[in-house]
C-alpha cells in the first residue's frame, strides 16, 4: 500500500476527509469554549487512520514528539496542554510523518502570527496583561490544510 493518500477508494476518502473535518472543528470550538480538547474526539480522529490505512501513517504519530519534549523539559507553555500533544499524535496518525510536520508548522505559524498580531493591538491601545490563546485551533487548521495538500500530492 502506497502511504500517501489517494484516489484508489474515492468513497472512503471522502468518508475520511469529511469525518476529519468535522473532527478537527469539534476539538477547535472545545478548546475556544473549555480549553480542553476531549480524549473521545482525539480517539475518533486516531481512528480515521483506518478508512484510508498505510502502515506509514504510523510514523506520523512522531509529529506529537516536540510538543512532548516541550511539554517534558520546560513545563509546557502557557496554552499548550496535553490536548495539543495529543490532538498532534491523533491527527499525525491520519496525515502521516511529513504531513504531520508540515501541519504543525502551518498551524504553529498561523498561531504566532496570531498571537504577535493581538498582542501589538493589545499594547497600542493600552492593555498591559498577558493574552492566552487556545492552540488546539491552530493546529486543527494546519492539519485540515495538510490533509488536502496530501491528498493533492503537494507532501508525500
Amino acid at each position: 500500500m502506497p502511504d500517501k493518500l489517494t484516489a484508489s477508494d474515492p468513497a472512503m476518502l471522502t468518508l475520511q476527509a469529511g469525518m476529519f473535518l468535522l473532527l478537527l472543528l469539534a476539538a477547535s470550538l472545545s478548546d475556544l469554549k473549555r480549553r480542553e480538547i476531549p480524549d473521545r474526539l482525539q480517539l475518533a480522529i486516531a481512528s480515521l487512520t483506518f478508512l484510508s490505512f498505510s502502515p506509514g501513517n504510523f510514523w506520523g504519530i512522531l509529529g506529537a514528539l516536540p510538543y512532548l519534549l516541550v511539554a517534558l523539559f520546560f513545563g509546557g507553555c502557557e496554552g499548550m496542554g496535553g490536548g495539543d500533544i495529543k490532538l498532534a499524535a491523533s491527527t499525525g496518525l491520519v496525515l502521516g510523518l511529513p504531513a504531520s510536520l508540515a501541519a504543525s508548522m502551518l498551524g504553529l505559524t498561523a498561531f504566532t502570527v496570531f498571537g504577535i498580531t493581538c498582542t501589538c493591538i493589545g499594547q497600542l491601545r493600552g492593555q498591559k496583561e498577558k493574552m492566552a490563546f487556545p492552540v488546539g485551533p491552530f493546529l486543527a487548521a494546519g492539519a485540515a490544510a495538510a490533509y488536502f495538500m496530501k491528498i493533492g500530492g503537494l507532501i508525500l
